[in-house]
């Protein structure tokens, strides 16, 4: 009996590490950066390696909040945009910020002293009745191409969207790519050969385009994801990570992940998620996804193998923080929370309501 006993006791000792290990989160919160003075939405920001800035777009605000990650404060604020900023890229070799705009524009900044460079229409020859509205964007550092998912007017069936391609190299409008859909959503380029991928979220199609004939060639329905708003890729197995809602909004929950073969539009595996997807990210180097939406949490997801994925669990992030970032190189991963109202009942009334300011929640990477 005894023998059993310390055979018993033995395995359970060493089941607790075990056991630990997997349920370990994946990502470890370790800093709160304020983000003071800043009301609404933020959208997609972007990141300075070298000299460790972050680059978050305040949406409703329409300025660029430049933040030091060392200092942990924000330093600057890029104002008078003048449209709703989206998507924010910087460029190293050139040391430049870009945007597009909500107003149908993209903007190019110097990132020593913040002044503005050059101001692009996107789609030139569209009338403002047409009410085209630039979102989410990819860049080609291999040619300095800035591609943006440019809307066509929501409010009407019919209406077509587009691909507005600016070039940064020479700071000119380089044209634009016609798309059957006016809700073009998130882009994921393939280095290794001339294919851009665009969600489509009216018709929850994905639009493959070859970047250098400027052509679609291929359209693929993603079957399982009713609402497609994000998209991330691995490369290396050709695979692409669609994130999808179920529901118009940001509120409801569990959202679906659409794994599809990026060589044929075969749908490999479709599994829950959080919910109001607005961010997928893939990091190869640990083959995980990084799955953000505005239900509270982001959701890692681990790659068995090409063909099956596996949730590593939520990590909490906040309210209706939609947009994040994963930066490997500093094995850090960072959410954007925006300014909210936390009503905590019940009485006394004059408690009831808190207001949280802004904010980055900085989290370390776990292996």
């Amino acid at each position: 009996m005894k023998k059993y006993l310390m055979i018993f006791c033995t395995l359970w000792m060493i089941s607790i590490p075990l056991a630990q290990a997997q349920i370990s989160p994946p990502l470890k919160p370790i800093q709160t950066i304020p983000l003071p003075n800043v009301e609404g939405y933020f959208d997609h920001p972007a990141v300075d390696i070298k000299g460790q800035r972050l680059f978050i777009p305040g949406e409703y605000q329409k300025t660029i909040e430049i933040v030091d990650l060392r200092a942990g404060k924000v330093i600057h604020s890029i104002t008078g945009l003048d449209g709703n900023p989206r998507k924010v890229i910087y460029i190293p070799q050139s040391n430049q910020i870009w945007v597009d705009l909500g107003n149908g524009t993209c903007k190019g900044f110097s990132a020593d002293s913040y002044q503005l460079l050059k101001n692009i229409q996107l789609n030139p020859d569209s009338p403002p009745e047409a009410k085209r509205e630039p979102d989410n964007g990819i860049y080609d550092p291999a040619t300095g191409l800035f591609y943006i998912g440019d809307r066509g007017d929501r409010s009407k069936q019919g209406t077509k969207g587009s691909i507005e391609i600016v070039d940064t190299k020479n700071g000119t409008y380089a044209g634009s790519i016609t798309l059957d859909d006016n809700d073009p959503a998130g882009l994921a380029l393939d280095p290794a050969t001339p294919r851009l991928y665009v969600v489509l979220g009216a018709t929850s199609q994905v639009a493959v385009i070859d970047r250098q004939k400027r052509a679609v060639i291929a359209s693929w329905p993603i079957t399982g994801g009713p609402l497609p708003h994000a998209l991330g890729m691995d490369a290396v197995h050709h695979r692409l990570f669609i994130g999808s809602r179920v529901k118009p909004g940001h509120l409801y929950k569990p959202g679906k992940m659409v794994v599809m073969d990026a060589d044929n539009g075969k749908i490999v595996q479709v599994v829950d998620s959080e919910g109001g997807v607005d961010e997928v990210q893939y990091d190869p180097a640990s083959q995980r996804v990084y799955f953000t939406g505005t239900t509270g949490s982001v959701e890692v997801f681990k790659q068995v193998d090409p063909d099956h994925y596996e949730s590593l669990g939520t990590v909490p992030t906040g309210a209706i923080a939609k947009t994040s970032l994963l930066v490997p190189e500093l094995k850090r991963f960072y959410a954007i929370v925006p300014k909210h109202v936390i009503l905590t009942p019940p009485v006394p009334e004059s408690k009831e309501a808190t207001i949280e300011d802004a904010k980055v929640l900085v989290y370390e990477v776990e292996p």
